[in-house]
This record gives C-alpha cells, sequence and structure tokens, in this order.
C-alpha cells in the first residue's frame, strides 16, 4: 500500500467511526479520489445498514415469526377510512375468485374485527390454493392513521389450527406495531425491536424472521441487496463464501466464454459477525462486471447472528471508487440492540 491510500484508508475509518456514533445520521466516505459520497442509513430487520443516498430502495420483504408484513402509506386523495375499505374490499375480491376446497361453499373459513389494534383491525382466515386443498391463511389488516399494514401468516391445515396459534400469533404482532415518521431509534423506547421501512415491532426472538432489501439508481450503475434469515429449524449452509468463490472460478474455467479473475477475497467481520467477502471481476462473453459478495452462515437459533448476505453488482470499471462504497456499506452496518454476553 502506497502512502497515499494509507492516508485515505485512515481519512476513511476516522469518517465512519465518527458517524457510527450518532444513530442515523448521513454518513460520507471518501472515494479514494477526493470525492465525498453521501450515505443513507436504512433499519432492516434487527440491523441498521447504509447505502450511498442517491440510490432508491427498489423491493423490501419482512417476515416475523412465520408472517410476512407489509406496509402501505394510504392515498392523500381519500380519507384512510375510504383507503382501508378499497384496500380490504379489493383483498376480498382475490379471495372469492379462489375455488374453495371440495365440500366448502367458499374459500373463506371465517372473519374477525380484531379490537384493540390500531384504529381498525380486521382478518380473514381462509382457503388457498397454494400447496393443497385443506390449507388456511390468515391475514390481517390494520389502519393506523397514516398508513395501513399488512399482516399475511403461514400456512397450515385447517382441521389442526384447534388453538388458533396462526390468529394469536398475527394479533399479538400487531399489537406490538408501532408507526413512526422519524429516524426509529431516537423515537422508539427500548425493547426487542423488529424494524419495518415504517414502523416497528417489538417481539423478541424466536422461530423464524426473514429481512431482504435491494437498492438501485446510482450514476455508477450499483446494484446493492441485503438478506437475512433466522430460523431455528432451517437447514444452515455449511460451505462458506472463500470456498464456494474457488469452486465457482474452477467451473467456470471449462465453459467458454465466461471467467473470473479475483480482486479481493477472504475473511471479514462485518457488524460483530465473522463472516467472509468476495471481490470478483467477471467477464460473460466479452460483457465484463464487477460481482461484490459477503456472507455470514449464521448461528444456529440466533436471531443476533442471523444467516446475512449482501451483494453488490456493477459494470467493471472505476474499482477503486466502487470498492471503497463497498467498504462503507460493510462498515455501515450494525445491530440495533446490545448482544448478549
Amino acid at each position: 500500500m502506497t502512502k497515499v491510500q494509507r492516508v485515505n484508508a485512515m481519512l476513511l475509518l476516522v469518517t465512519l467511526v465518527a458517524c457510527s456514533m450518532v444513530q442515523g445520521c448521513e454518513r460520507t466516505t471518501n472515494t479514494g479520489k477526493g470525492a465525498n459520497v453521501p450515505m443513507k442509513t436504512y433499519y432492516i430487520g434487527r440491523f441498521s445498514l447504509a447505502v450511498p443516498a442517491e440510490m432508491t430502495m427498489d423491493e423490501r420483504r419482512s417476515v416475523l415469526r412465520f408472517a410476512e408484513i407489509k406496509e402501505i402509506v394510504w392515498s392523500k386523495d381519500v380519507t384512510h377510512e375510504q383507503a382501508r375499505e378499497t384496500e380490504w374490499n379489493r383483498f376480498m375480491l382475490d379471495i372469492k375468485k379462489l375455488e374453495p376446497p371440495k365440500g366448502k361453499n367458499n374459500a373463506i373459513i371465517r372473519m374477525k374485527d380484531f379490537s384493540g389494534i390500531g384504529q381498525w383491525a380486521k382478518g380473514v382466515y381462509y382457503f388457498y390454493d397454494d400447496f393443497s386443498d385443506y390449507d388456511g391463511r390468515w391475514a390481517l389488516l390494520v389502519d393506523i392513521g397514516p398508513a395501513g399494514v399488512w399482516f399475511r401468516g403461514n400456512s397450515v391445515v385447517e382441521k389442526e389450527d384447534v388453538n388458533h396459534y396462526l390468529e394469536q400469533n398475527i394479533e399479538a404482532s400487531a399489537k406490538a406495531y408501532i408507526y413512526s415518521d422519524l429516524k426509529l431509534p431516537k423515537t422508539l423506547p427500548i425493547g426487542d425491536w423488529f424494524y419495518l421501512e415504517r414502523g416497528a415491532i417489538n417481539r423478541p426472538y424466536r422461530s423464524q424472521e426473514e429481512s431482504y432489501a435491494s437498492f438501485e439508481g446510482h450514476q455508477l450503475n450499483l446494484n446493492i441487496s441485503i438478506k437475512m434469515e433466522m430460523d431455528g429449524d432451517h437447514y444452515r449452509e455449511t460451505m462458506g463464501l472463500i470456498e464456494g468463490t474457488k469452486g465457482m472460478i474452477d467451473d467456470a474455467s471449462r465453459e467458454p466464454g465466461i471467467s473470473f479473475s479475483i480482486v479481493r477475497l477472504g475473511k471479514r467481520e462485518v457488524a460483530g459477525m465473522k463472516g467472509e467477502e468476495s471481490i470478483l471481476r467477471a467477464s460473460d462473453n466479452g460483457k465484463k462486471s464487477l460481482l461484490f459478495a459477503w456472507e455470514f452462515n449464521g448461528k444456529e437459533d440466533s436471531g443476533e447472528y442471523p444467516t446475512t448476505t449482501i451483494e453488490m453488482e456493477a459494470p467493471d470499471g472505476k474499482l477503486d471508487e466502487k470498492m471503497a462504497i463497498w467498504d462503507a456499506v460493510l462498515d455501515s452496518m450494525k445491530p440495533m440492540f446490545e448482544r448478549k454476553r
């Protein structure tokens, strides 16, 4: 490493450390070419992550205790009462289009008004055709004022749901939901918070949860994604990223027109998780790109150490600038809780 590179690295480190002491701040990283890149912080699952501020979120998925959660901002053209009625009626029309199981008159098993949740909450337990004619699923819509939240539970065989576990599970998550327009960590009390895009749910780790977010729209044509999954019963990959990357390169060597060269490959700790990093230059029949990846295979039955994958893809070129952004993204990630000793 040259003297200039050492100076740039020190500047990057100082900037990141100083900013990490302030929750929710906009981070700035030095790209190694004198340009400053503003970074925006997102709260995803149990963690926070910063990406270049010019990027926009392309997709987001949140699953807590086997229930998928989706927030909806009501249209400002109508009252939220009208907006929730439109949303609910649209969903019910979709259910009525489902073919009921043999011997059943319709797909709806039962409906329920949930009291004490938001300003209004209503749910439906219905048959659906994803797996079999006997599987049921709960869906609960909550109106919390400026927004609505859907809670869609996992499937269960209808006759086995004698204790109404699915209903109780999504009801508990809905009751624990808090909406916030502001930067969440400054407004939420201490607790076991699972962060969504506009709100958070105060429920401790249990059974299964998943978070996914992807970002696009950078002038360097970057695409960034992060996926975290915690599941006590989930099969955890035993092969690490380093070993998998070497195997992929070996396989590619036998394919005409496809090649990979290693830019950086090794172990790297991110947010207290000892994972592995891979940066590759790829060529697919003359089309060249840069592939960035960091993986941590998780700890069994641990929401504090979830199986995590962070990826960035970009066209080849301006490698130093893109690596500096990649390093800033990884260095920005941190848990939004205090790990147990």
